[in-house]
Order: C-alpha cells, then sequence, then structure tokens
C-alpha cells in the first residue's frame, strides 16, 4: 500500500513554553521528594493518625464507667502504666488508682511537663502530686524541638520537674523529624539527656519510634540509654533495648473520659522499682 505524505504540526512557541516549565516543575518536585521522603512520609503519617483521632472508633463518653481498657493486651508482661498530658483534662486519681483490667493496675505514669523552650503543661503539677498521693510511680517528660536549643529546653524542664525519692527517670520525648544534619540533630538530643543526667542524678529515657530510633539512635553515643518504643502493633518492638513499650493511644481507663496511651514495661515491678530515684 502506497503511504501519502505525512503532515507534520509545529508546536507554537507558547506550548513550547507550557511544555518546558511542567517537565521544570516535575523535575524539581522529584527531587524535593526524594531529599525530603523521610520527613514528608513522617507528616502523612502523621496527618493520618490526628484524622483517625478526630473519628474514634467508638465514642468514650457512652463507655460503661469506663470500665475496660477496650484494646488487646499483648501477652507475657506483668507490669503496666499510662502516660497523660494536658489533653486529659482533670484526672480523678482515685478511681484511676483502683482501675484494674485483666487482673492488672496501673503501676506507673509518665506525666508531660514541658515542651520546648518555655511551654509548660498547665495540668503537670496537679498530676504530679496526684500520682504520688495516690502511690503510683511518676516520672516526667520533656517534648523535643529540634530546632530550638537544647541546652534552653531543658532550662524550662528543670525549672518545673523536681524530683524525689521513688520517681522514676526523666523522660526526653524524640518525636518529631528534622532537616537539620543527622549529626546536629544526635548532638542536640544528648546534650539535653547528659544536662538531665547531671541534674537529677538518673540515667534518661528515650522515648521515639522504631524508625526514628534506626535513624538517629543506633548510634554508638546513645548504646547505654533505655528505650521507651511507640509501636501500635500486638508484637514487641523490634529491637534490643527496650524498657517501655507503648501499644496503644486509644485506652480508656476509670478516672478519665479521654483516650489514654497504655505503655507495659519490660521486666518486673522491683526492676522498675531499681530504676527509680533513691
Amino acid at each position: 500500500m502506497g503511504r501519502g505524505k505525512r503532515n507534520y504540526k509545529k508546536l507554537k512557541p507558547k506550548k513550547i513554553i507550557l511544555w518546558f516549565f511542567l517537565l521544570a516543575a516535575i523535575i524539581v518536585l522529584s527531587v524535593i521528594i526524594t531529599r525530603h521522603y523521610h520527613r514528608i512520609s513522617y507528616e502523612i503519617r502523621k496527618a493520618y493518625w490526628y484524622y483517625m483521632q478526630e473519628k474514634p472508633t467508638r465514642p468514650v463518653s457512652k463507655l460503661n464507667a469506663n470500665l475496660d481498657l477496650g484494646v488487646d493486651i499483648p501477652n507475657g508482661y506483668s507490669v503496666f502504666g499510662i502516660d497523660v498530658s494536658r489533653h486529659q483534662g482533670n484526672i480523678n486519681w482515685g478511681k484511676l488508682s483502683k482501675f484494674r483490667f485483666a487482673g492488672h493496675k496501673i503501676e506507673f505514669v509518665f506525666i508531660k511537663a514541658t515542651e520546648g523552650e518555655n511551654w509548660v503543661d498547665q495540668q503537670f503539677e496537679y498530676n504530679w502530686k496526684k500520682a504520688k498521693a495516690y502511690n503510683i510511680l511518676r516520672g516526667a517528660y520533656h517534648f523535643y524541638r529540634p530546632k530550638v536549643h537544647s541546652s534552653k529546653q531543658m532550662r524550662n524542664f528543670i525549672a518545673l520537674v523536681e524530683m524525689e525519692k521513688g520517681d522514676l527517670p526523666p523522660v526526653l520525648d524524640v518525636e518529631i523529624e528534622s532537616s537539620l544534619p543527622k549529626s546536629t540533630y544526635q548532638k542536640g538530643v544528648l546534650n539535653c539527656l547528659k544536662i538531665m543526667e547531671a541534674h537529677y542524678g538518673l540515667k534518661p529515657i528515650i522515648y521515639t519510634n522504631q524508625q526514628l530510633y534506626r535513624e538517629y539512635f543506633r548510634h554508638k553515643d546513645f548504646k547505654d540509654y533505655r528505650f521507651w518504643i511507640s509501636r501500635l502493633k500486638p508484637t514487641a518492638p523490634r529491637i534490643n533495648r527496650w524498657r517501655f513499650w507503648q501499644f496503644t493511644y486509644q485506652a480508656v481507663v476509670a478516672g478519665t473520659d479521654e483516650y489514654v496511651d497504655v505503655n507495659i514495661f519490660n521486666g518486673s515491678k522491683q526492676e522498675l522499682m531499681n530504676m527509680t530515684k533513691k
């Protein structure tokens, strides 16, 4: 079959410019995503988590007197605790101290104290005193901001938190990724830990998730620290050095009308007591 003459259409200058800018935009976007993949994926996961918190699977207020956790409890552990902040509102510590689930009680509580350079949790002093009054082992934590000077953050924490005999070690809550160089990030965290230890005489605990642990804390500078790992799955954290495991964000316990984080201590009650301030 014979071929007729093909007619080629020339692109107009405006279309060429348009395609050029479109291609450039795709290249720039690809570079940004590649360089900041971890940060972007973290923000997506965080946004999804907050979205899920706004749409809880069941309304807390309709539960009958908050009688049970309502979540699967990992097997093989005997020492359980919670962590709280202003988000739990005005906790009834009397009810909470009597709460039992599957034969267990709340043995310990970590209480949010400060965040960044000058933020203070308005419920801290109330929660701190009440936990002591009801003989629940207590510890305080600081929410770390990577781009805020570490020494200023620790001045904020130390100005508020006074530890007594029987208190658990202080905790540095590290859960924010950053565009800072890894070495700078690690240096800031390490400075906070050293200031905490020098002031309170106890080696602090690092709270983080498995991704950040792999990214920042497998370094030799952190080999002697104990870890509290957030892992919202039925199986234990996949690291060797965890002492605490946060396994749910959505437990319901007596004494509060808001969801509570529940944690496991990897050891016996006596081993937990051995960690406290002497």
